[in-house]
């Protein structure tokens, strides 16, 4: 008997005991708050560390009954544990115990929490309006979950022939919806998933979709459009391209179409034709639905308006400017002079167009006019596909009284920088215009640059003297049957 005493003895000696240590403090509970609802399901629970003898770690008990009848253990020397995959809705209770080498403490407090039921859906908000055909959908972030799935309808039972669910990562808290139908309402609600557990749906959200597409320019019903008029508009975002539609009939039935990339507002279409009135539309398109703009129209600039002289001028110098309104998208104008109203044996002139602000101008060059006629003179517009119809025709009369010596014009010319390097500067009287040649000599005689030129308000700017060598050279300038010559010094 004494022997079998012993041997209990020794057996249970050599078995760990663990026992309510009065030298280990019990943790204190942190986080989560005690019946704090709405806890990711990879809630991390918290407490105060205790100090121990070698060996301290926790023991913590999960369970979903407060009496513990089935708890879940864990264990860890940090003083706090993530869960995970916990279930949605959930009620859970949890206490933590420390243990070292010398024992055990006491458990600590119970405490409970709730496991979020399911995501919280900020936008669209529910009733909203004019919502884009990609709309924006945002929720509040929950970690710990795998995915959030989304379901759109047309009907708030979600089970028409339209409803379909996008999964999305359950890192994310936004995203956009694709492809909606134009001005019709949806329902939309939210789900979030792990690989354990799915929670409830959302309650359905309610908006409708954009059914507007403004067009803004060209102004509707506007006259004089130019022939390069840029049509723009206001930007309708979830869509693949835009279409615009332009036609000769009031229901765009027949039409010109441009494809246009959806990240762009305006363009600009092949030049359209002189005084023609223009119907167009624009479509924005993805893959389940089209947008369709209101019909609006305008109507294209049909000929030049001649400004100065003014109709029917008297006393107008022999060398007269004439000017008229710019039109963009013209490639050059032809304008008509004569000494009869008729036009008959008038002279023609080419006249390319030019860019920036201002009047469109021709100088009328020496020796075409006289003081005993009075002249009639046309414009009209060419661009790359048309020709427009002919201005209303201006008259006026000159006068020889005050009329420069055309041999003047040049013969006043200052060259400047002097001695030049690179370039050289050409002043004359600013009323001279027009082409001009510019001839460069040595001083044996022989030509070393020969050039035709463009004279502007008297000036000839940045004439190129390539390489020419250091020296004394002459310049003569030829416009309209007068030449001028001055000497030219280069030092480089």
């Amino acid at each position: 008997m004494k022997k079998i005493f012993l041997s209990f003895l020794i057996l249970t000696l050599s078995l760990p005991v663990l026992i309510a240590s009065p030298s280990i403090f019990t943790p204190e509970l942190t986080a989560p708050n005690n019946n704090q609802s709405g806890v990711a399901p990879n809630v991390t629970l918290d407490w105060n560390a205790v100090v121990g003898n070698i060996g301290l770690h926790y023991i913590l008990h999960l369970s979903t009954d407060e009496a513990f009848t089935s708890p879940v253990e864990f264990t860890t020397e940090l003083t706090r544990y993530e869960m995970s995959n916990l279930m949605f809705g959930e009620a859970y209770f949890w206490k933590v115990k420390a243990v070292d080498m010398t024992g055990q403490s006491d458990w600590s407090e119970v405490r409970s929490f709730t496991v979020v039921s399911r995501p919280m859906m900020r936008r669209p908000s529910n009733n909203a309006n004019n919502q884009d055909a990609n709309v924006l959908i945002q929720w509040d972030a929950i970690t710990g979950v795998s995915h959030f799935d989304f379901q759109i309808d047309t009907v708030s039972t979600f089970d028409s022939p339209y409803a379909y669910i996008t999964a999305v990562a359950g890192s994310k808290k936004e995203t956009n919806a694709a492809n909606l139908l134009f001005g019709v309402g949806h329902y939309i609600r939210l789900r979030a998933r792990h690989a354990l557990d799915t929670t409830d749906w959302t309650n359905p959200t309610f908006f409708t979709v954009t059914s507007t597409f403004n067009i803004s320019r060209p102004n509707d019903n506007a006259t004089d459009v130019v022939p390069d008029a840029e049509f723009q508009w206001s930007r309708v975002n979830g869509i693949n391209k835009y279409n615009v539609l332009i036609s000769l009939e009031p229901d765009v039935q027949h039409y010109d179409s441009y494809n246009v990339q959806s990240n762009l507002t305006r363009i600009k279409p092949d030049t359209l034709l002189f005084g023609t009135q223009y119907f167009w539309r624009m479509l924005a398109i993805h893959s389940k639905d089209t947008l369709y703009s209101a019909i609006r129209t305008f109507t294209t600039v049909a000929k030049p308006v001649l400004k100065t002289p003014a109709n029917n001028s008297t006393n107008v110098q022999l060398t007269p400017s004439l000017t008229w309104g710019k039109i963009s998208g013209v490639k050059t104008y032809e304008l008509e002079l004569a000494a009869n109203a008729a036009f008959t044996g008038a002279r023609h002139y080419n006249i390319a167009a030019t860019g920036g602000a201002g009047d469109e101008l021709f100088k009328v060059p020496i020796h075409v006019l006289d003081s005993a006629n009075t002249y009639y003179w046309r414009v009209k517009a060419i661009s790359s596909r048309d020709s427009s119809a002919w201005s209303d025709t201006y008259n006026f009369r000159c006068v020889a009284l005050g009329v420069e010596d055309p041999a003047d014009l040049l013969g006043k010319a200052n060259i400047f920088p002097s001695p030049a390097a690179g370039e050289v500067n050409i002043q004359m009287k600013s009323t001279v215009y027009g082409n001009a040649e510019v001839s460069i000599y040595d001083l044996l005689g022989k030509t070393r640059i020969e050039r035709q030129v463009q004279i502007t308000a008297g000036q000839i700017r940045n004439f190129d003297l390539e390489n020419l060598p250091d020296g004394i050279y002459m310049i003569n300038i030829k416009h309209e049957g007068v030449s001028a010559t001055s000497k030219l010094i280069i030092r480089r």
